[in-house]
């Protein structure tokens, strides 16, 4: 621009050579300087009108707007990238809905994507067609991802008045398309930032919908029915989540109904966090229909599980009860154990017990629920086996250490010494009992532990060389701490503990944590999770925190929260994996303080 200036500015000296030259030429100047300068926003914002012009516009007010914004050192608060907000929302967002159907799809997503980088509520026009646009006609290619951006700023700046085009929208993102790939987990985000109670009628009608199973046909696999399967799953996890958030009460019945059928396996675990979230109606229904086998939802199970395995006769093995103990038991509420104790008097399969006893577990205990756990395992064969295939009794040995209670050190071993069984599989379920054993143990059991290990050995050398081992460290661990949480909590975070070698001294340091400690030492715990960076280890931190709040904290679990933030914004997939332990454990403490 400034070159073609000088130029008409030469030629118009030429011409006026001769002439009254200098006012002439002082006049053709002013005016030239008056043109518009295309170094400025103010000239490519008009060039918005002209089609010709669009895309070029479009690129140079995002290149404006990068500048600013790199050179305010990556602050959008900055006054001279506000101002230049200021300059450019209003004529961007009249753009976009006005030229919607003129614009390349190229330009128009980047139009859109400058739009709500800018997390301005100024551009609601711009969200509210994007919105329209996409529930009138849902896009499917990731290139055109303008619901993508408008989602994402909306959930940032939790803007209200687009919450019902936000949640229509959802119903219409299918996770089998291209977009559907690259948008589903920001559009779920989005939800989380704002869920709204308008939700959840539309919510509860998303997780309503059949799931079919994929199948294969002629032995090969049909795409359109995995495509179906794989909408229905973003659809129906992202709703039962989301219900979960707003702690819906209506949605129990729904979210239950979700867990009862075989077909909605993988909606199952976020529609158990939701009931947990919910918290006391929940557990109530559950209660419900662990008490009566005629329960509606009883009822409801059997029809599912009848059409989903094709059977000619309802199912018998009454795995509802199951499921209900499950819900009760990842609730965690202690007034649910006398009817869970009743349940597990009643239950007349080794598979319901096994469960409904696992699950007592979980729940802070009391003397009836230690001794209807006990007195369930001593019923159970040894042969028993759980899906997908656990034994049952080595199961609950593995369980029983989640009682924290040293107390049950007695009983353990007796049960190792008298339950039936031959081979491998005894072997492994007193395997099983020495573990627990030395987790819960405190110095003065020891020697019973050693003569039960001795026992072992006499009877098969070499066989308990795995046990010895962790037998020595429990042995060492308890000496240098004896009865004092401050030292086992320094055992847990010490570097060398966290090498696969020495974990277990590391766990059980946890162990004893548990049992020496109160409320001061979980919140020191709390703050020693960075320390702890094996899955192993945060998962026992979990159940210590857990153990330890049998009341429910809400501080606690604003901590976890901020500490869980923390860890998705590093974006490290085994760290984020390594958390799930402590999430269910938030949601649990925070539920039962409610």
């Amino acid at each position: 621009m400034l070159r073609a200036q000088r130029s008409v500015v030469s030629l118009v000296r030429h011409l006026m050579i001769g002439t009254a030259g200098t006012t002439a030429l002082v006049l053709a100047s002013s005016a030239l300087v008056g043109c518009k300068d295309e170094s400025q926003p103010e000239y490519w914002v008009e060039k918005l009108a002209e089609k010709q012009w669009q895309a070029s516009a479009i690129k140079r007010l995002e290149q404006f707007y990068d500048d600013a914004y790199n050179k305010a050192g990556k602050k959008s608060d900055a006054p001279e990238v506000k101002a230049l907000v200021d300059k450019i929302i209003a004529p961007l967002t009249q753009a976009y809905v006005e030229k919607y159907d003129e614009l390349d799809q190229k330009s128009r997503v980047t139009l859109i994507k400058l739009i709500c980088t800018f997390r301005d509520p100024r551009a609601e026009p711009a969200f509210k067609k994007a919105f329209e646009e996409f529930i009138k006609k849902p896009a499917t290619s990731k290139d055109d991802s303008d619901v993508k951006w408008v989602a994402m700023a909306v959930g940032d700046l939790k803007l209200a008045s687009m919450a019902d085009l936000l949640i229509q929208a959802f119903g219409k993102l299918r996770a089998s398309s291209m977009l559907g790939g690259v948008t589903y987990k920001d559009y779920l985000e989005a939800l989380r930032q704002m869920p709204q109670k308008s939700w959840a009628e539309p919510l509860k009608t998303l997780l309503q919908a059949d799931i079919e199973v994929p199948k294969k046909v002629d032995g090969k696999d049909d795409p359109e029915m995995i495509d179906r399967y794989r909408d229905q799953q973003l659809w129906q996890t992202g709703a039962a989540e989301i219900l979960g958030e707003l702690r819906e009460e209506s949605a129990v019945e729904p979210l239950l109904k979700a867990l009862l059928d075989p077909q909605k396996a993988d909606v199952a675990a976020t529609a158990v966090v939701a009931l947990v979230k919910i918290g006391k109606p929940a557990q109530d229904r559950a209660l419900k229909l662990l008490a009566s086998p005629e329960d509606p939802l009883a009822v409801f199970w059997a029809q599912k599980t009848q059409k989903a395995t094709g059977s000619k006769d309802l199912p018998k093995d009454n795995l509802h009860i199951a499921t209900a103990a499950l819900v009760v038991g990842t609730i965690g509420r202690g007034e649910a154990i006398p009817a869970m104790v009743e349940a597990l008097k009643k239950a007349d399969k080794d598979v319901t017990r096994t469960v409904i006893a696992r699950e007592l577990t979980k729940i802070p205990a009391t003397a009836d629920s230690k001794a209807a756990f006990k007195a369930a395992f001593e019923v159970i064969s040894s042969e028993s086996n759980i899906p997908p295939g656990y034994n049952a009794l080595q199961l609950l040995a593995e369980s029983a250490a989640a009682f924290y209670d040293a107390g049950m050190i007695d009983w353990l071993l007796e049960r190792a010494e008298k339950t039936k069984g031959e081979g491998e599989a005894l072997k492994a379920l007193q395997g099983a009992i020495l573990v627990t054993a030395l987790k819960l143990a405190k110095p003065d059991q020891l020697p019973k532990i050693k003569a039960f290990l001795d026992s072992m050995e006499a009877k098969e050398k070499g066989s308990t060389q795995f046990e010895a081992g962790l037998y020595a460290q429990a042995e060492k661990l308890l000496k240098e701490c004896g009865e004092r949480a401050a030292c086992y909590l320094s055992a847990m975070e010490k570097s060398e503990n966290q090498e696969q070698k020495n974990q277990f001294v590391a766990i059980k340091a946890g162990y004893m944590v548990a049992i020496y400690g109160n409320d001061q030492v979980r919140d020191q715990l709390i703050g020693a999770l960075s320390g702890l960076e094996q899955a192993a280890l945060r998962h026992v931190a979990a159940g210590i925190i857990d153990f330890l709040s049998p009341k429910g904290s809400k501080e606690a679990a604003d901590k976890l929260d901020e500490i869980l933030k923390k860890n998705r914004a590093t974006g490290d997939a085994n760290k984020i994996a390594g958390d799930n332990s402590l999430r269910q454990v938030s949601v649990r403490i925070r539920s039962r303080a409610g």
